[in-house]
This record gives C-alpha cells, sequence and structure tokens, in this order.
C-alpha cells in the first residue's frame, strides 16, 4: 500500500501536525500497524524536499515545539496523481481498494468506472476461486469447517459485487 497517498490525503484536509496525521491515518485504516514514527517522520522530510508539503514551527507553552504540515499545489497534484494511478493488480490489495473507496468523490468518473470494473473483474476470479478450491478441498472428515468458511468467504464476495454493482448503476445514471 502506498503510505504516501495516506499522508497527502491527510493534508488534503488542511494543515496538520504529524502525532495528527498518524491518528487519523490510524483511526480511517483501522490499523495500527500501518504507520509508525519511523515511517511518517522520514516520509514528511521526503515530501519536504521534493517541495509536496511545506513545515511550519509552531512554538507551543510547556510543551515540545513541532511542526504543522501543509500540503503544496505540487502536494496536490502529486497526491491526485497516487489515487488515479492504480492497476488491476494494486487494486486486489484491501488496502488500496479502501483508500480510493474512502476518496472516491476526488475521481472522475471515468477513473471511478475503470475502479470499480478492476476490483469487480477481481472478485469474480475470487469467486471462481474459491469455487475451485471447494471441489478440491471437498467435505472429507479433517475440514470440518470448510463449508462454513465457502460459505462465509462466498457471501463476503457476493455482497461486494453487489456493492460494485449498485455503484456502477449509479455512476451510468449520472
Amino acid at each position: 500500500m502506498d503510505i504516501e497517498v495516506l499522508i497527502l490525503a491527510q493534508l488534503m484536509q488542511g494543515p496538520k501536525h504529524g502525532y495528527e496525521i498518524k491518528k487519523n491515518i490510524i483511526f480511517v485504516m483501522s490499523n495500527s500497524k500501518i504507520i509508525n514514527n519511523n515511517t511518517l517522520y522520514p516520509k514528511l522530510k521526503q515530501f519536504e524536499e521534493r517541495g509536496l508539503v511545506n513545515s511550519k514551527l509552531e512554538l507551543q507553552e510547556r510543551r515540545p515545539n513541532r511542526y504543522v504540515y501543509s500540503i503544496t499545489s505540487l502536494g496536490q497534484e502529486t497526491f491526485h496523481r497516487c489515487l488515479t494511478d492504480f492497476t488491476i493488480e494494486t487494486i486486489k490489495s484491501d488496502d488500496e481498494w479502501s483508500i480510493r473507496l474512502a476518496y472516491y468523490e476526488l475521481l472522475d468518473n471515468a477513473t471511478r468506472q475503470k475502479l470499480l470494473t478492476f476490483r469487480k473483474t477481481y472478485m469474480e476470479e475470487k469467486i471462481t476461486h474459491l469455487e475451485q478450491l471447494s471441489s478440491v478441498v471437498g467435505n472429507g472428515r479433517d475440514q470440518i469447517y470448510s463449508q462454513e468458511l465457502y460459505f462465509y468467504t462466498h457471501s463476503l464476495i457476493e455482497r461486494e459485487i453487489e456493492l460494485i454493482q449498485e455503484m456502477a448503476h449509479k455512476l451510468e445514471n449520472k
């Protein structure tokens, strides 16, 4: 997953200090392992060197001073490029799919259509694979849970396909 998109997305909402960026990314992605200080601060420094963000030292009483980061116009362009630059392989990642869904409203209709098509294709491949796996695993004595796992996984995939179809239908009727 491209952590750059997540960091820049936070700054698209306005200036933030590092801890706030990290806290929001963890909240949005529901994953505390996705980012840490050893990832965030070097990336922010790199962004500043590349002209994607600016930093401003904020003086605080009775606390350590901190930097507040804001996105530049080049950073905004980079964010949009990262968001819209994907392949079917990229969209197979649940995190990458989730990021693009989180910022779906920022995508143009052609990019939305491409995103939905790629993910639907992948979900259909998963259904096919699941059905093939089911026929290989079968209902042997040692696979007591395989049938429950099959139905659970199948229902999740079907629900995602339904969601994609609903989104595609809305897109067609715009």
